[in-house]
């Protein structure tokens, strides 16, 4: 009886453990948003400036649009000279677009403010769902420049930005990962698999997302969840040496902002990307 009387509390405590797990998986770590900071250093001559990196906000069912007054605000706080989108701004338009009011989203990204800029790439969510229809307007209305196989020289820093098209869905210009050039190359594209297709000349750094950071982190089963396109990269800094790559070329992989296929984010808490680059001494 005393043994079955044990048995019953184990029982209890791992269910009242698991339900706990649950609630914070399901409605307090998807509202967390930290920012992440680091600090780039080149052999070029460029001037000192912060970007400010943001992807994968899936809004929708997951993630509605009424997180986006605390992410500008985020992203304000921070002061950034250019400000830049990784791709996937809604989960699923077609399914989600009824009840999504997409002109108070229109009017919260509006406000996020970039001395030199805001610009933005495509993921594969933006062309899935429909999302294609919209998503090119809707980012300019909302004052961002799309780079889709683009690049363009931010002169007043000495650098030169480059936006590939979404690696899965888009037709990305393979000319541009193979670029000659003298100045610092800041790249952006959504899936990280395309580090291991660069072959620029120069120094290279790579901001994108699409993993979501596994979205939910448990030992052993994240690496194997990954979307297609994320290679073997799930968060973080990566050198060249780590991406397998004879290139000048260093990567961060942001784990995003909102979620997708389940509505759970667990140890991945939501991320802005703070990043300031200087000519090292």
């Amino acid at each position: 009886m005393r043994r079955a009387k044990k048995l019953l509390v184990c029982l209890f405590l791992i269910i009242i453990c698991f339900l706990s797990i649950l609630g914070y998986a399901r409605f307090i770590e998807p509202d967390l948003l930290t920012v992440n900071s680091l600090d780039v250093e080149t052999k070029k001559s460029i001037k000192p400036f912060k970007a400010v990196f943001f992807t994968d906000t899936h809004f929708g069912k997951y993630y509605d649009e009424n997180h986006a007054d605390k992410l500008v605000s985020k992203i304000n706080q921070l002061d950034a000279d250019i400000v830049v989108f990784g791709g996937d701004l809604l989960d699923n338009y077609a399914r989600d677009r009824e009840y999504m009011d997409l002109e108070s989203l229109k009017n919260a990204l509006k406000g996020i403010k970039a001395k030199a800029g805001k610009y933005a790439v495509w993921g594969n969510h933006d062309y899935g769902g429909g999302a294609s229809r919209i998503y090119e307007d809707f980012m300019a209305s909302c004052g961002f420049k799309i780079l889709k196989n683009e690049s363009m020289i931010l002169a007043d820093y000495g650098i030169e930005l480059v936006g590939y098209d979404d690696y899965l869905m888009g037709a990305p210009a393979s000319s541009l990962y193979k670029k000659d050039t003298s100045l610092y190359q800041l790249i952006v594209a959504h899936e990280p698999a395309v580090s291991q297709l660069i072959e620029n000349e120069g120094e290279n750094f790579l901001l994108c997302g699409h993993t979501h950071g596994g979205q939910v982190r448990i030992p052993f089963l994240t690496t194997k969840l990954l979307p297609p396109g994320s290679g073997k990269f799930v968060k973080g800094l990566y050198t060249a040496q780590e991406i397998g790559t004879s290139v000048s070329l260093q990567m961060y992989t942001s784990s995003g902002i909102g979620m997708t296929r389940y509505p759970f984010r667990f140890l991945n808490v939501p991320e802005i990307v703070e990043v300031n680059f200087k000519t090292s001494q």
